[in-house]
């Protein structure tokens, strides 16, 4: 599953939400954790190079904090673009998966999500996982797991890797937003189609076709149920074309209540 998990760590007080996460991910079969901070170039506060003796203390001190979990655990500090730095870290050590934290639903979250989150999103050739670290939102549980899929090509490496992730859940779901109105009878179809094909690849899957802006009843949908993971494909073939501002993926990234997992559609 996920081998090498590579953390975004800001020294907040949501770490330890994250070490939950982290915690609970361990028994997926992680061999390798790494912490990573980066001495931000964007913002004039950004600490100096002369500080990185301390921030490499701080992730001392959470390595201990992930002794116990039996993997192996090194850390690193770098400088530059966050979002940037950390997807190309994750490429360059071939991590599996980037982990990172976003706020709740306030100005930083927006703030937050605008920025690093986003940017990592849009650059990511690794599956990232966004927690939310807010105490009311957080939840470690494997319950249920939601797949939000479209049908097209471009999410069939959300979709491979929920089929990978179904076994390690109680349930699993699969929806898809279509036109419910008269005339979309073949549009519904369609998406009926897919969601039984889904289903014949992947053991008590539930399908339902919700009618509506995705970005809207997707994230409706995985309240009412109680999801505790959505899996969302990345759209685009380059940079510029992937995570576009308004896609919804991004929406549901900012509006979920629960863990939203990103996954390009490079997967294999």
């Amino acid at each position: 599953m996920f081998k090498h998990i590579l953390v975004a760590v800001d020294f907040s007080p949501a770490w330890p939400l994250l070490k939950q996460r982290l915690e609970s991910l361990s028994a997926w079969g992680a061999e390798q954790m790494t912490l990573i901070y980066v001495l931000s170039s964007r913002y004039p506060a950004t600490p100096e190079e002369t500080h990185r003796p301390y921030y490499e203390a701080k992730l001392a001190e959470l390595i201990s904090d992930l002794s116990s979990l039996g993997v192996n655990v090194d850390s690193r500090v770098l400088s530059g673009e966050p979002g940037a730095v950390l997807t190309e870290t994750a490429q360059t050590l071939k991590a599996d998966l980037l982990l990172m934290g976003c706020r709740g639903h306030n100005r930083l979250h927006e703030f937050f999500l605008g920025s690093t989150a986003l940017d990592a999103a849009r650059l990511t050739k690794c599956p990232l996982w966004l927690e939310p670290v807010a105490e009311d939102q957080i939840s470690t549980d494997f319950d249920l797991l939601m797949l939000a899929t479209d049908g097209s090509s471009l999410v069939a490496g959300a979709e491979t890797l929920t089929g990978r992730l179904a076994p390690r859940f109680q349930r699993c779901m699969a929806v898809t937003a279509a036109c419910a109105s008269e005339g979309c009878e073949r549009e519904i179809a369609d998406a009926q189609s897919h969601l039984d094909k889904l289903a014949g690849c992947i053991e008590g899957l539930e399908t339902k076709i919700l009618n509506g802006d995705p970005r809207r009843v997707i994230v409706s949908e995985a309240k009412h149920e109680g999801a505790d993971l959505i899996v969302i494909g990345k759209r685009g073939r380059n940079p510029i074309q992937e995570f576009v501002l308004g896609s919804s993926a991004e929406a549901i990234s900012r509006e979920a209540h629960c863990a939203v997992l990103i996954v390009p559609n490079t997967l294999g």
